[in-house]
Parts: C-alpha cells; sequence; structure tokens
C-alpha cells in the first residue's frame, strides 16, 4: 500500500507544538525522577492555513479530508519527513470571494500508517 505524500509548500510562518508523554516519581529526599511514556513520547502538531484560487486550493481540502484517518508524508519546516494524520474537526473551508478561497488544519505527527 503506498502512503500518500502532502506536498504543498506552506504559507505564512506556521508556528508547531511539541508535546511530550511523560511519566513522573518524586522521592522524599527531593530528587524526581522523568522519563517518556512509551517508545515514542514526542508528539508534534502543526496548524496551515492555504489560500489562494479555487483551482489551487480545492485539491488541498480533497487531500485533507482524505488523511483524517490515513496517514501521510509531510516534512515539517525545518523538520524530517514523517507520518501525519488531519487532526478530526480541524478542517475550515473559507469562500474568501470571487474565485478565491481558503482551507486551515491541523497535522498531528502519527506513528502508523
Amino acid at each position: 500500500m503506498a502512503i500518500d505524500t502532502f506536498s504543498w509548500r506552506v504559507q505564512g510562518s506556521p508556528e508547531g507544538s511539541y508535546d511530550w508523554r511523560t511519566r513522573s516519581a518524586q522521592f522524599d529526599s527531593g530528587y524526581k525522577q522523568v522519563a517518556g511514556d512509551g517508545i515514542n513520547p514526542e508528539t508534534q502538531t502543526w496548524p496551515l492555513t492555504f489560500q489562494g484560487r479555487e483551482k489551487d486550493i480545492t485539491p488541498i481540502l480533497t487531500f485533507v479530508r482524505n488523511h483524517v484517518t490515513k496517514s501521510c508524508v509531510w516534512t515539517p519546516p525545518y523538520g524530517v519527513a514523517g507520518l501525519y494524520r488531519v487532526t478530526k474537526d480541524s478542517i475550515k473551508a473559507n469562500p474568501i470571494g470571487g474565485t478565491a478561497m481558503s482551507v486551515s488544519f491541523t497535522f498531528e505527527q502519527a506513528y502508523s500508517v
């Protein structure tokens, strides 16, 4: 099974978030032990917005609608290519006027197809 690649260049200056799942234990001596929870404790999320002509933005909208439950390959700004999926309830389409529109959504790092 081939994995689709999100190949559109990001617009603007997206701001990614890095979240870590951790476990910790606090001891009486004040020492605190912290470890990552699981084999992939870090998760990245990237909210993205694309604006342009309807004919250029519609394929992006179609792509992201197909990748809520199925991962795709994407390379975040200054990052390494990895698997990402679109978070549910994050897809928004907005007609700007004339033939212009915008689409916004959030990519969340995934670790399986």
